[in-house]
């Protein structure tokens, strides 16, 4: 079971929480933290994407439907991958594949046609969608209208990319010089590897 403490999730962003459920030591992306269904429902949660109503009802169903929950498993990585090629190419400036820019405005779109508007915006949240009826979809739902949502702010110009792995976050430093995810992390690894290297001269 992955760890999604607050301190586990780096990116400042749900949108880019979501790319770095995946990850490594390096940005071959070969270390998988949404092993199963439940995992990704856990992450949502802690992300702030499902309501805790909304938590215990997709772990009941993908309890009582393992097939349905692994579908949308599946597919919420293909939305993950295509997310993160799409916002990786933005801010290393290379040119993305039309397939992965497809692949993103369909998630979204899908996300759009199925969310209905709500008065209540002032005490929740001001798009909901029919949970009963995407079931463990909704997760997916989510996470690509919180893409939505950070590809139209000012947030967006913000996106760096780690110096070392593929995680993504948001460095509103004014220099934006931040180089790693998290110092804890990449940033400690690489003052590790440091040292060593002067070690062995």
């Amino acid at each position: 079971m992955a760890d999604w403490s607050a301190a586990a999730l780096i990116g400042d962003h749900p949108a880019l929480l979501f790319v770095n459920t995946v990850g490594g030591r390096t940005r071959a992306r070969d270390v998988e933290y949404l092993h199963e269904f439940t995992d990704a429902a856990d992450w949502a949660h802690a992300a702030g994407l499902l309501e805790p109503q909304e938590h215990e009802y997709l772990l009941s169903r993908a309890a009582h439907d393992p097939a349905e929950a692994g579908g949308a498993l599946a597919e919420l990585r293909e939305q993950r991958e295509a997310l993160h090629a799409f916002l990786l190419a933005g801010v290393e400036r290379i040119r993305c594949e039309r397939a992965v820019r497809d692949r993103v405005k369909a998630d979204i779109l899908a996300a759009q046609r199925e969310a209905e508007p709500t008065e209540l915006f002032r005490d929740r949240r001001s798009w909901v969608f029919d949970v009963a009826r995407l079931g463990p979809r909704l997760v997916a739902r989510r996470a690509a209208l919180a893409s939505a949502e950070l590809l139209l702010s000012e947030q967006r110009s913000l996106i760096g990319v780690c110096g070392r792995c593929s995680w993504l976050f948001l460095d509103p430093s004014p220099s934006r010089r931040r180089r790693w995810c998290s110092m804890a992390i990449c940033g400690n690894r690489a003052k590790v590897e440091r040292h060593q290297r002067g070690r062995g001269r």
